[in-house]
């Protein structure tokens, strides 16, 4: 299974690099200090959830591949059967 952590520090100097970029395709005047002091932040916020995105997605990915082991070494565990099919099988006791 491969590692792919990537840490805030990282995404928030990519996220700011292309924002940067972005800017400077754009027909503006140079960017002042208020202007980088806002990117910063930004960008900051964007590698926060992103980073938590990634966190979720891996989460979930090592829960799957679990299940899927679980279930090939016959660990699964058993299902809780639903209200429904509770009240499907009383009804075919009864009759």
């Amino acid at each position: 299974m491969e590692q792919s952590k990537t840490s805030k520090k990282a995404l928030r100097s990519l996220i700011s690099e292309s924002m940067e970029e972005a800017i400077k395709t754009l027909e503006l005047p140079q960017p002042g200090k208020k202007v980088k002091k806002l990117l910063q932040r930004n960008a900051k916020q964007l590698a926060s959830v992103y980073a938590h995105i990634l966190k979720r997605e891996d989460k979930k990915k090592k829960k799957a591949e679990k299940f899927m082991e679980d279930a090939v070494n016959g660990k699964a565990k058993k299902v809780k059967k639903s209200k429904d099919r509770k009240a499907e099988k009383r009804q075919l006791e009864k009759a």
